[in-house]
């Protein structure tokens, strides 16, 4: 069995190949091509360093890795903040303290949880969600944050 005609062919029309289209008698008329988007290897580079962009009133503060300098800054919730919300700054000596906590908390919620599982998780819950608790976690939460904050200045 034989395959049906090509509805295209091609033919050389002046030294150029030309597509035919055979249904409807004439040469195909290639696509539209879209000017691509500019990119920035496009633009010319110069030696300028960017300008700062005056800050309007009631634009929120830069965050993130050196938002205000060295360090980084993040914004407490009340939550866990009796002073928050607020901005604290983190400096370069601040974060391996930063560090340091976060890891030894870490490393010891592994550890119980390896040991005693979900035997210990209801306790646990209950001490850490009883009001008193709450109170006295937030207050060191606090005076940590500000002394961490102190540090900077």
């Amino acid at each position: 069995m034989d395959m049906p005609p090509s509805r295209y062919r091609v033919v050389e029309q002046g030294r150029r190949l030309v597509v035919i289209d055979t249904l409807a008698g004439r040469p195909v008329t290639p696509p539209a091509i879209a000017s691509r988007p500019e990119m920035p290897s496009d633009r010319p580079r110069t030696m300028e360093a960017p300008r700062p962009q005056a800050r309007t009133r009631g634009t929120p503060e830069p965050r993130g890795r050196y938002a205000g300098g060295e360090g980084f800054s993040f914004e407490t919730a009340r939550w866990f903040d009796n002073e928050g919300p607020r901005t604290i700054r983190i400096g370069k000596d601040s974060q391996t303290q930063l560090l340091a906590v976060l890891v030894v908390v870490l490393g010891l919620g592994f550890v119980l949880a390896m040991l005693f599982g979900w035997v210990l998780a209801f306790p646990v819950a209950f001490v850490i969600f009883h009001e008193k608790t709450g109170i006295a976690l937030r207050a060191a939460a606090t005076t940590w944050l500000t002394a961490l904050n102190a540090n900077e200045g």
